[in-house]
């Protein structure tokens, strides 16, 4: 069994959420909308095995207070936006001063394959960073931007396959962006 720690599980990583827990792993979820999380546990097929938290990340020393008091995860799967990416330090600090190697995804916005625009943690050798890259889909001469599953099928499989830099989607050509 693996322990997930999910931040921004409600919205387009919920299926991949739901997806571990149908597996029997742990899966701790960190969101921001306490009605969001409720209708998550309510799909759970293993609702023993999935804990919601409700915590905003911009607020930053409540967001570590209630991190601090989780069971040390084996993955942690982060969507946070740039804006957050002060919580992304605090997430590497946390859990990179442990006994214990953590399997870090931070999901990241398509502008992140820019590496001007890629913002990366410092993180200790106990913390092994990976990125996910969201894209877009190519039909043609249109695009458009991912659906929720083409996301969390991604991040399943980005996980499963532990890439350093892992693409859902495409990112080229830049022009071609929805």
């Amino acid at each position: 069994m693996t322990r997930y720690l999910v931040i921004g599980g409600t919205g387009m990583l919920q299926g991949a959420v739901l997806s571990w827990n149908s597996e029997g792993h742990e899966v701790i979820v960190v969101a921001r909308s306490a009605e969001k999380l409720q209708r998550l546990s309510k799909d759970a097929v293993n609702p023993e095995r999935l804990r919601t938290i409700q915590a905003d990340y911009h607020e930053l020393e409540s967001f570590q207070i209630q991190l601090k008091d989780l069971p040390v995860p084996d993955v942690i799967v982060s969507w946070i936006h740039r804006s957050g990416n002060n919580a992304i330090q605090a997430l590497c600090s946390l859990y990179g001063d442990l006994s214990k190697q953590v399997k870090f995804f931070h999901i990241k916005g398509s502008s992140a394959n820019d590496p001007q625009q890629n913002f990366t943690p410092h993180y200790s050798d106990m913390i092994d960073y990976h990125e996910i890259i969201l894209g877009f889909q190519l039909s043609g001469s249109t695009s458009r931007w991912l659906t929720n599953k083409e996301i969390a099928d991604g991040v399943i499989e980005a996980v499963r396959l532990r890439q350093h830099t892992y693409i859902v989607g495409t990112v080229e050509p830049w022009s071609a962006r929805p």
